[in-house]
């Protein structure tokens, strides 16, 4: 198994999350400019163009594909206070007993 987001530097790996993700939007980008230190338009710019990838794809025959993907998604929200807590994410349908 492989990791699902590989960067070898640090824009490498915002590119490696970007193409499974998709690009951030107007909103996330607003938020990070405030909140990161070294945030460069430019460079964030070149991101704009990527499609969320289909995350199903990754999971072929996976059982309950629908919950894992909805779960990973509130994982992987690009903005923190939108992110499921641990606690939430315990509760999800996705852990729940079939």
């Amino acid at each position: 198994m492989e990791p699902l987001f590989q960067g070898k530097t640090e824009g490498d790996q915002l590119f490696a999350i970007f193409k499974v993700l998709g690009s951030p939007g107007s909103e996330e980008f607003s938020i990070w400019e405030k909140i990161l230190v070294n945030f460069d338009q430019v460079l964030f710019a070149e991101f704009k163009d990527f499609k969320p990838f289909d995350l199903k794809k990754l999971f072929p025959g996976f059982k309950d594909v629908d919950n894992l993907v909805d779960l990973l998604r509130k994982m992987f929200d690009y903005i923190p206070t939108r992110r499921i807590s641990a606690s939430e994410a315990l509760k999800h349908p996705f852990f729940k007993e079939k």
